[in-house]
C-alpha cells in the first residue's frame, strides 16, 4: 500500500504530461523567412525584421546566465527561443518535451496587471528563470527519469517534486530583482490576498492551491510571489537553491518539497506556509484604512461577479462590462434603482477593454487568421445602443483600447506594428484612416481618449525603460504636449468628463484615481482604497463611481473624493519586502544591457526535423509498446516511432506516422509492419500472417473564428493501403486492400463561463467516408453530430446527440466500426445503424474538500441520459432497437495540488438487453481519455 502510494502520482502524472502540449502545431505561415542569433546560451529564432529585438534579447539571456544564476545553480543548456511577432496576445512559455520557448511578442496595453517596461526584456528575464529552472532541476532522481523516458520523464518528475507555484514565483520574484518593475512592485498583483486578509477570508492550503468554481481563489503566481520572496526574505538567497535541488533530486519520495523546506527551515512546511502568510499580513494590516464605500454592484451567491470600466450616460444610468462564473462576458446598462440591463455579449478577445461615448460602444475583437495560428488580429466593433446596430470593421489590423469621439464620427485607437512600435490613429467609422500620429523615440501608446470638444486626444506613453507619462495631441495639427512627464510610474483607464481626465495611477503602493485639470494643466489625487480603485467617472462634485476589488470580483462604489495636489508619490514603490530592492546593480541590469551585435543567419525550417525528445512506454493489455516521440523547434514536424509486442497474438510490430504543418496543406503518413499474425479459422484451423499497413494523406486546418463564436474546420483525405503477407501453409482469405478516407469536421461554440459545463450554444459535425479502390468492394459512411442547448439554469447543458453509419453488405472487408453505440451495450456493426441520445448535465454540489494534499474535489456535477440507437438488418429487413436509459456522477478533481482530472461512475438501464442476452443493469468507471 504504501508503494502504490508513492507510484501513483508518478504513473498518472505521466500519462498526463505525456498529452500536455503549450504550443500551436504548424502555425507559422510558409513565407516567413527565419533567422538566428546562436549563442552559448540561447538560440534565438525570429522572423526576418525584428533583427534588434533578438539581438537584445540574446544579450539580455547571455547577461543573465553569466551574472544572475547564483540563486538557482549554474547548469546550462542551451535553450531555443521562438519570437512570434504576429499576435495579439502577450504570453510566452518555457517547455520542456522539447526543450525550447516561445515569446509572443504583443505588449499588454493594460501595464498594471504586468508592469510597463519594454516587453521584450519583460519576457527574457522571467521566462529564461524556467529555463533555468529546467536546467538544473535535472538532478538525482529528476535526472534519472529524464534518462529513463526523456524530456516527457523529466517533465513528470520536475512537476511531482516541484509545484507549479515555485516555477511561477520565483521567475516573479526575478523580474522584480532584475529591473526597476516586475509585478513585485505592482499593486494590482498583491489585491488578491489583501482582499482575502480584509475580508477575513481564510482558506486552507488545499483551497488555495486548487481554486474553487464558487468562490475567488488566487492563482499560483500570486501564491508562489509570496511564499518565494518570504523564503529569500527570512533565509538568504541560497535558500531556494538549496529547497528545489534537494528536491529535484527527491530526497524524499514522499512530499520532496516538504521535506525540503524542513530540512532547511528546522520547521513544518504548514508552519513555514503560515508564517509567510502572517509577514504579509502584518504590513497589510498597517495599511488598512478606508471606510467601506457604498456599493452599488450586487453580489452573488456561490460565485464571482466582476463589474469593470464603469461609464455614465445623460441618465445617470452605469454602463459596465459585466462578467460571472455564471455568465459569459456582457456590457450592461445599470439603472440608478439597480436594475441591469443586457446591451450585448461581449466578443472574443484577449483585452476585455471597452469605451462609451453618446449612446455608442467601442472595443476590438480578436480574430485569428484562417490557416495559421500564430497570425492574429484585433478589429474594432462598434455598437449603436440607440439603434441597436453592431458594426464590426474587419481588416488584417492590429488595434487595441479605442475610443470613439462625442459626436460619434471619429475613432482613435492604437495601432501595434510587428516590430513592438506602434501609432496612434484617427479613423472615421467606416474603417478609413483620417490622422496618423507616431513618434522617433520608440514610445508605446495606449488608451487613447477623445476631449471633450474632439479636438485633442489625451494617450498614455510609456518608453522601453517602463516609465510612463501622458501627452495631449491636437488632431488636426498633429502639435504634441506633455502634460505629465515620463517617470517609473503605471497608468491607465482614463475617463473624460468635461475639461477632466480622470484616470488611474500607482501611488504609494496602491492603485488610486487621480484627475487632470485641463483649465489649470495641474494633477491631483482624488481617491483611494486598500485594494485598488481601477476607472472612474464622476457623478457629482463630491463623488465618482469606480469598479474596486474584492473577494466577490470588481465591485461598482460610489466614492468619495479628496482632492489634492499630485505630492509626486505616484511612482512604484517597494511592497512588503526588501531584499529584491536592495541590489541596485541588479535593478538596474537593463539599463545597463545593450543591444548586442551577434552574428545573425538563416535558419533552416527544418533544422533538426526528427528531434526525438522523449521515449515513452506503454502498457494496454494486451499491448505492450515503446515510443519515440519528436517534434522539432519551430513545431512543424511532429513524428512517433513505436514498438508494439502484442500478448494475444503474439506479434510484432513497427510504425512510424509524422505529420507536417510547414505547408499551407499538411501532409501526413502513418506507416506500420507487423509480423507474426494469427487467428482461429475454425476449431481446426489458424492462420498465419504478416501485415503492412499505410496511409498517406493530407489535412487541411482552417480556424474561421470571430466576433461572438469560436469556429473550426478540418478537411482530410488519405489514400489506405492494407497489405497482407499470407505465410506459406496458410490459405489465402482476402487480397490486398486499398482504400480512401475522406472527411470532414466543423465546430463551432460560444464563450463559456467558469461553471458552466458546456456552452450554451455550440454545435459540431463530423462526416468520415471510406471506399475501397481495388477489386474489392467495400465502403463505409459516418455521420456525427452534436448540439449543446442551455438547461433551465444558467450552468446546466442540455446536449443532444446524433449519429448515423451505413456500410457494405459484401463482408469482403470490414472497416473499423466507431459508431456510439448506446451506452451500456457491446459493440456491434450492421449494415444500417441510428442513434440519437439526449443529456442533461447540471452540478450537483462545489465541495472544495481534500486530503492529504494528494486529491481535491472542485465540482460534483451530473448528467441524466437517454439513448436509443436501431440496428437494421438490409438481408433479414430487421430493426433492432437497443435503448439505454442512466445517470453518471462525474467528480472534477485536482491531485496533488496540481493536475485537473474528471473521473466518473456512469449506471446504465439497458431497455433492450434481452436481444443480446445480457444483464440489465450496468455499471462503469468513467477515466480520462489522457490517462489510458
Amino acid at each position: 500500500m504504501r508503494l502504490f502510494r508513492i507510484l501513483l502520482p508518478l504513473i498518472l502524472l505521466f500519462f498526463v504530461f505525456t498529452t500536455t502540449k503549450a504550443q500551436r502545431f504548424g502555425g507559422n505561415a510558409s513565407h516567413v523567412k527565419w533567422r538566428q542569433i546562436n549563442t552559448d546560451t540561447v538560440r534565438v529564432i525570429f522572423p526576418a525584421g525584428t533583427d534588434s529585438l533578438a539581438q537584445r534579447i540574446a544579450l539580455v539571456t547571455q547577461q543573465l546566465q553569466s551574472n544572475y544564476n547564483s540563486s538557482i545553480g549554474p547548469r546550462i543548456k542551451k535553450l531555443n527561443i521562438v519570437l512570434q511577432n504576429d499576435v495579439t496576445v502577450s504570453n510566452a512559455y518555457v517547455g520542456l518535451a522539447p526543450y525550447r520557448s516561445e515569446f509572443y511578442l504583443m505588449p499588454p496595453q493594460n501595464a498594471f496587471a504586468l508592469g510597463a517596461q519594454n516587453w521584450a526584456d519583460n519576457l527574457a528575464i522571467h521566462e529564461y528563470r524556467h529555463a533555468q529552472q529546467y536546467n538544473n532541476f535535472n538532478i538525482g532522481l529528476s535526472g534519472v527519469m529524464g534518462v529513463l523516458f526523456g524530456q516527457n520523464g523529466r517533465a513528470l518528475a520536475n512537476a511531482t517534486a516541484i509545484p507549479d507555484w515555485f516555477f511561477e514565483g520565483d521567475a516573479v520574484y526575478n523580474e522584480t530583482l532584475l529591473s526597476e518593475q516586475g509585478r513585485g512592485r505592482l499593486p494590482q498583483f498583491f489585491n488578491a490576498y489583501k482582499s482575502l486578509y480584509y475580508e477575513g477570508k481564510r482558506y486552507g492550503y488545499m483551497q488555495l492551491r486548487n481554486g474553487s468554481y464558487k468562490n475567488y481563489i488566487p492563482n499560483h503566481y500570486d501564491l508562489g510571489y509570496l511564499l518565494v520572496a518570504y523564503g529569500y526574505e527570512q533565509y538568504g538567497s541560497d535558500f531556494w537553491k538549496n529547497v528545489t535541488t534537494q528536491a529535484a533530486a527527491f530526497s524524499s519520495i514522499v512530499y520532496p518539497m516538504q521535506h525540503a523546506i524542513k530540512k532547511n527551515t528546522g520547521m513544518g512546511y504548514k508552519q513555514f506556509v503560515n508564517d509567510a502568510f502572517d509577514f504579509y499580513q502584518e504590513k497589510w494590516n498597517n495599511t488598512k484604512s478606508e471606510a467601506p464605500p457604498k456599493w452599488l454592484s450586487k453580489t452573488l451567491p456561490n460565485s464571482v461577479a466582476n463589474y469593470k470600466y464603469p461609464y455614465t450616460d445623460n441618465s445617470g444610468n452605469i454602463i459596465a462590462l459585466k462578467t460571472t462564473n455564471k455568465d459569459i462576458p456582457a456590457i450592461v446598462r445599470i439603472a440608478p434603482n439597480g436594475a441591469e440591463e443586457k446591451i450585448i455579449i461581449r466578443d472574443i478577445d484577449y483585452d476585455d477593454y471597452f469605451s462609451y461615448n453618446n449612446n455608442k460602444i467601442i472595443f476590438t475583437s480578436r480574430k485569428p487568421d484562417v490557416r495559421w495560428a500564430n497570425s492574429e488580429y484585433s478589429v474594432l466593433h462598434i455598437v449603436d445602443m440607440a439603434t441597436g446596430l453592431s458594426t464590426r470593421i474587419n481588416g488584417k489590423t492590429k488595434y487595441f483600447s479605442p475610443d470613439i469621439s462625442h459626436s460619434g464620427k471619429l475613432i482613435a485607437t492604437v495601432q501595434m506594428k510587428d516590430n513592438l512600435q506602434s501609432a496612434l490613429l484617427v479613423l472615421d467609422t467606416t474603417g478609413n484612416v483620417l490622422y496618423t500620429f507616431s513618434n522617433n523615440a520608440h514610445l508605446l501608446y495606449s488608451y487613447p481618449k477623445f476631449s471633450a470638444n474632439d479636438s485633442l486626444l489625451y494617450v498614455m506613453v510609456r518608453n522601453d525603460a517602463g516609465e510612463m507619462g501622458m501627452q495631449s495631441i491636437a488632431i488636426t495639427s498633429g502639435a504634441t504636449h506633455t502634460i505629465m512627464p515620463m517617470n517609473n510610474r503605471v497608468i491607465g483607464y482614463p475617463v473624460i468628463k468635461g475639461d477632466t481626465l480622470f484616470y488611474n495611477c500607482t501611488s504609494e503602493g496602491s492603485d488610486k484615481i487621480f484627475a487632470y485639470l485641463a483649465r489649470e494643466n495641474k494633477h491631483y489625487g482624488i481617491a483611494g482604497y486598500q485594494t485598488g480603485l481601477y476607472q472612474a467617472v464622476s457623478i457629482d462634485s463630491e463623488h465618482i463611481v469606480s469598479s474596486v476589488f474584492t473577494t466577490k470580483g470588481y465591485r461598482l462604489a460610489k466614492i468619495p473624493t479628496y482632492w489634492y495636489p499630485d505630492n509626486g508619490n505616484d511612482t512604484l514603490t517597494p511592497l512588503f519586502v526588501t531584499k529584491p530592492f536592495t541590489n541596485t546593480a541588479a535593478n538596474q541590469m537593463l539599463m545597463a544591457t545593450g543591444t548586442g551585435n551577434y552574428a545573425i543567419t538563416k535558419y533552416p525550417k527544418l533544422f533538426r526535423p526528427f528531434n526525438f525528445h522523449s521515449w515513452n512506454p506503454s502498457i494496454n493489455q494486451p499491448d505492450y509498446s515503446f515510443t519515440l516521440l519528436g517534434e522539432n523547434v519551430l513545431n512543424t514536424l511532429q513524428s512517433q516511432l513505436s514498438y508494439t509486442y502484442n500478448s494475444n497474438e503474439r506479434y510484432n510490430s513497427l510504425g512510424y506516422t509524422a505529420i507536417y504543418g510547414g505547408t499551407y496543406i499538411q501532409p501526413y503518413i502513418d506507416i506500420t509492419q507487423i509480423w507474426n499474425r494469427n487467428a482461429p479459422l475454425n476449431a481446426d484451423t489458424t492462420v498465419y500472417w504478416n501485415e503492412f499497413k499505410s496511409a498517406a494523406g493530407l489535412q487541411l486546418p482552417f480556424n474561421l473564428s470571430s466576433g461572438r463564436q469560436y469556429r473550426y474546420l478540418t478537411l482530410s483525405a488519405s489514400y489506405n493501403i492494407n497489405n497482407i503477407q499470407w505465410k506459406a501453409n496458410t490459405k489465402q482469405l482476402i487480397n490486398n486492400v486499398s482504400y480512401i478516407t475522406s472527411r470532414i469536421s466543423y465546430s463551432a461554440q460560444i464563450q463559456k463561463s467558469l461553471q458552466q459545463i458546456y456552452p450554451h450554444w455550440a454545435h459540431s459535425y463530423t462526416v468520415t467516408y471510406r471506399r475501397s479502390v481495388n477489386n474489392l468492394d467495400a465502403n463505409q459512411l459516418l455521420l456525427n453530430t452534436s448540439f449543446y442547448l442551455p438547461g433551465f439554469a444558467k450552468t446546466h447543458s442540455l446536449v443532444v446527440q446524433a449519429a448515423y453509419q451505413s456500410r457494405d453488405t459484401n463482408r469482403l472487408y470490414i472497416f473499423t466500426n466507431n459508431f456510439p453505440l448506446s451506452r451500456g451495450y457491446e459493440k456491434t456493426d450492421y449494415p444500417r445503424m441510428f442513434k440519437i441520445g439526449v443529456n442533461y448535465h447540471f452540478p450537483i454540489w462545489y465541495p472544495d474538500k481534500g486530503f492529504g494534499n494528494m486529491v481535491f474535489v472542485n465540482r460534483i456535477r451530473a448528467n441524466v441520459f437517454y439513448d436509443y440507437t436501431n440496428l437494421k438488418s438490409l438481408r433479414l429487413q430487421t430493426n433492432y432497437p437497443l435503448s439505454t436509459a442512466g445517470a453518471e456522477i462525474y467528480l472534477d478533481t485536482k491531485w496533488w495540488n496540481q493536475q485537473s482530472i474528471t473521473i466518473g461512475l456512469r449506471y446504465s438501464k439497458l431497455l433492450n438487453h434481452k436481444l443480446f442476452a445480457t444483464a440489465p443493469n450496468r455499471w462503469e468507471i468513467i477515466l480520462p481519455v489522457a490517462l489510458f
